[in-house]
């Protein structure tokens, strides 16, 4: 892999990791990131840590980690790393430089046997650590000149790979709306009243695994003196949250949600996690909210008024149907009073014949 490495400036994983936290804070990363729908900045730093750890010290290369472990490790799904590793891609943060695959051939597996891979059937993706000069226009910390070739390890199973030229990925241009507007999405009234009272009654939701939130009063102009929260997690993931589930059009208050899940957990023995046991607060919660009252389900005082609707729309249906046949039958009244006569006349009734009782 020396002539792909040349292409591929180098870097200590400690930088690597440093750079990314820059690229991170920078707001029209923040954009790409919303719009690829890539876990949390927390979620991306652990899954960096890993890639970092399992780097060559020196070059930040020859990292051969799966997405099943990383995924394993963070505690997420494998489409979530793959997410990730398309984001750094993205950005000129991560190089693929070897292709991986599921399965080996019979040479590659007769050589992961020889260096003592007796139960290897696939092969991970060898990938690089890199910092681009800029992400986005914002400079980005370099590290100084490292030699340009890492040896690869004896018992490295890439050896059985062919080594491709990869290059980072080029990254678009964001589109007007992204140069012009602010990066931070605004959400309608009734759904940041919805956050907020939600986090009002649970305010571990805004927690990460660094900061807590906390309730700070501010001077807003025009509004007076508001208490708002701040620290740990952006109240907008909530927000975010509230619409994707779509809690407010089928029917559901913060009261309805809280009650429904407390039955839920109490009829499904599942018992409240402690606070440093959730990776996720909030992800655990709206994974709760799913379980409790489905992906489509109403509330109940909604769905017993649509139910109400659709009752009366029915009994109105057959009380016009009923009109209506009764008008037919009143115009149609001379006719059928003329057949019954006109019966009456073709089919006489026989005179009754008392027969003497003996």
């Amino acid at each position: 892999m020396e002539g792909t490495y040349a292409r591929i400036p180098a870097c200590r994983p400690d930088h690597w990791l440093h750079a990314v936290e820059a690229a991170l804070s920078v707001p029209e990363v923040e954009t790409l990131r919303r719009r690829l729908r890539v876990a949390g900045r927390s979620t991306v730093l652990r899954a960096c840590r890993i890639w970092a750890a399992a780097a060559d010290r020196r070059t930040g290369r020859d990292v051969a980690v799966s997405h099943q472990t990383v995924a394993a490790a963070i505690g997420y799904a494998e489409a979530t790393v793959k997410r990730i590793v398309r984001f750094l891609s993205r950005l000129g943060l991560m190089v693929e430089c070897a292709r991986g695959r599921n399965r080996l051939s019979m040479d590659e597996l007769h050589q992961a046997r020889q260096l003592g891979a007796t139960q290897q059937r696939a092969v991970a993706s060898t990938r690089a650590l890199t910092i681009p000069h800029s992400v986005y226009g914002t400079p980005l910390p370099l590290t100084g000149k490292v030699n340009g070739s890492t040896p690869v390890k004896k018992n490295s199973p890439t050896r059985a790979l062919r080594a491709r030229k990869a290059e980072a990925s080029p990254r678009p241009a964001l589109n007007e709306r992204g140069r012009s507007g602010s990066p931070q999405r605004r959400y309608r009234p009734e759904v940041a009243r919805f956050a907020g009272q939600l986090v009002n009654a649970l305010p571990r939701l805004l927690w990460t695994s660094t900061k807590q939130p906390h309730r700070t009063v501010v001077n807003v102009p025009g509004h007076g003196v508001e208490v708002v929260w701040t620290g740990g997690r952006h109240i907008g993931h909530v927000c975010e949250a509230v619409e994707r589930h779509q809690l407010i059009e089928r029917g559901w208050t913060v009261q309805r949600i809280l009650d429904r899940l407390s039955a839920f957990r109490v009829e499904s023995r599942i018992t409240e996690p402690e606070p440093g046991e959730l990776r996720d607060a909030l992800d655990w919660f709206f994974w709760l909210v799913q379980r409790a009252i489905g992906k489509t389900d109403r509330a109940p005082q909604m769905q017993a008024t649509i139910d109400a609707a659709e009752r009366a729309t029915e009994a109105a249906a057959r009380r016009a149907a009923a009109d209506e046949l009764r008008a037919r039958l009143d115009e149609q009244q001379d006719e059928i009073q003329a057949a019954i006569a006109a019966m009456h006349e073709q089919f006489p009734r026989r005179p009754k014949v008392r027969r003497p009782y003996v």
